[in-house]
């Protein structure tokens, strides 16, 4: 057994003089793979264009983005993170945050007509881009696999048939 695996099961020891306890932080591989297994559950980024429009309202979608722009923040405040996986989550937030500002102020409602619509569908269209993109790095930097769903938002390889 390797020390730093003997280290994550021993949390600290005592003796008659006083005690240690310490917590060794994630690896950078393990923080990546917790972003990956909370991404496949966001069906904003995995739900196919036509089932969107017959199942999601766009301010289930808005509210979901939301929601990982908070917990992409609370990743990159832990302290394992490191710079590699941070820029990755950080380009991501900024996704968040241009969607957020191209469906607008007004979620509910604001995304009624055709042309709001199609800004809609643009917007979570260039969403599901970088995190495709950045999903992508992340997988081959830290060798993780992704599942389907999220692996049909990385880009196109210039060897796919058309």
């Amino acid at each position: 057994m390797k020390v730093l695996e003997i280290m994550r099961r021993i949390k600290g020891f005592s003796t008659p003089l006083g005690g240690v306890d310490w917590d060794l932080p994630l690896p950078q591989r393990d923080v990546a793979e917790k972003v990956v297994v909370y991404l496949e559950d966001r069906r904003v980024l995995t739900m196919s264009r036509a089932v969107m429009h017959a199942v999601e309202e766009p301010d289930h979608c808005v509210a979901s983005v939301l929601q990982i722009r908070e917990t992409l923040t609370q990743i990159l405040m832990e302290p394992d993170t490191g710079d590699d996986l941070a820029e990755n989550l950080k380009a991501m937030r900024a996704a968040c945050r241009r969607f957020l500002d191209a469906v607008g102020p007004n979620h509910s409602g604001h995304v009624r007509g055709r042309f709001q619509s199609a800004t809609f569908g643009a917007a979570l269209g260039e969403l599901r881009a970088v995190f495709g993109i950045q999903l992508g790095v992340i997988a081959a930097r830290y060798k993780l696999e992704l599942s389907e769903e999220l692996a049909a938002i990385l880009p196109a390889s210039d060897t796919d048939d058309e």
